[in-house]
Formats: structure tokens, sequence, C-alpha cells
């Protein structure tokens, strides 16, 4: 019975060493879901949203590569509607695209506001990225929505978007495995001999 104690000290410092050398929880997002806009496509992957957790802000990347499929003009992103907790600030911004956060009623009124990419100078347009840092956004998000615009399909000139989590990152496997591994640590020690 004594032996068990430092042994399952081990493999839990041994778990804390894995976790720690894992980065930040990172999790990628395809856009390409039609939830609104009549005679749009209904599948259309022309973007992708890389989040990672920081402490209590998160960090974006938001890569737009598809929107040449679109008939319009020029297409363009304008915005990403979140369904959360409008709370904190932007920072932190750069690449094609500013940021602004701003209220917004997204597709259906659900969500509750929203990263404005369009403005004055510019917008987001086809193989641009933009990347910033959502100030005391951690754990105040669940969903996203993407905001078409610039498109041309009978009367529908803007449409959205929806995100759907991509295959998960390689760090999460590594999670779950280290986590089986002090499971297994623990239940080997508990069988009597």
């Amino acid at each position: 019975m004594h032996s068990f104690f430092p042994r399952a000290l081990q493999a839990l410092a041994l778990s804390a060493g894995v976790l720690a050398a894992v980065p930040a929880s990172a999790e990628t997002y395809d856009f390409g879901g039609l939830i609104l806009g009549d005679g749009a496509p209904l599948t259309a992957s022309f973007a992708t949203l890389t989040t990672s957790v920081v402490g209590d802000d998160v960090l974006f990347t938001l890569n737009a590569y598809g929107l040449d499929q679109f008939s319009g003009n020029e297409p363009w992103i304008g915005a990403m509607s979140v369904d959360g907790l409008k709370t904190g600030a932007v920072s932190d911004i750069s690449g094609d695209a500013n940021v602004t956060m701003g209220k917004g009623n997204g597709p259906d009124g659900s969500f509750e506001f929203k990263f404005d990419f369009s403005d004055t100078s510019g917008k987001l347009v086809d193989n641009e990225v933009v990347s910033w840092t959502w100030v005391g956004g951690a754990g105040h998000f669940n969903d996203f929505a993407a905001h078409v615009k610039g498109i041309s399909y009978g009367e529908t000139n803007n449409a959205w978007y929806d995100a759907a989590l991509a295959v998960p990152e390689p760090n999460s496997y590594a999670l779950m495995l280290a986590g089986l591994g002090v499971i297994s640590v623990v239940a080997r020690r508990r069988r009597p001999r």
C-alpha cells in the first residue's frame, strides 16, 4: 500500500509534465453550411477560423480562401457573429482587414455580437488573412457564423454560413493519451497481488 502513493505521485508528475508541454488549446473551424441566404449555395467551404485560448484571452486567425466560388462582383467576409457573451475588447489586430467588436443579431437573431471586418479602408476578400485577440473572451463563446457579402443570387446579395469544428488537433490526442496513462497506472496499482 505504501508503494502505491509514490508511484501515483510519479505518474501524476509525469502527466503534469506532458500537459505543460502541450500548447494552449487550439481549435479550427471550417465555414460552409448555409444558415440564411435564399439561392446561395447550401454548402461552400470558403474560410477557416483558428481559435487559441490563452489564459483569459482568445486568439483568432480567419483565413478567407474560397470566396471566388460565389457568384458576384467581389465576394467578401463582412463579419463573424458570435453566439456568446459580449465582453472584453479587441487588440493585436494584424493582417488584411480591420476588426471591430459590435452588437449583431447574426443570421437568426440568436448571435449576441459580431467581429466586423469591413470599414471605410477595406474588407476581407479572397486569399486574405486577419488575426486578432479577444481580450477577456475565454469561455464566453459557443458558436460562430460568417457573413458573406457582395454575392449575387437573384435578390440575395449576402448570406450567413455556420462554422463546424474541424478534425481534432494532435495535442487533443496527446492530452487524452496522458489521461489514459494515469488511469491505467492507478488501476494497475489497485489490482490485488
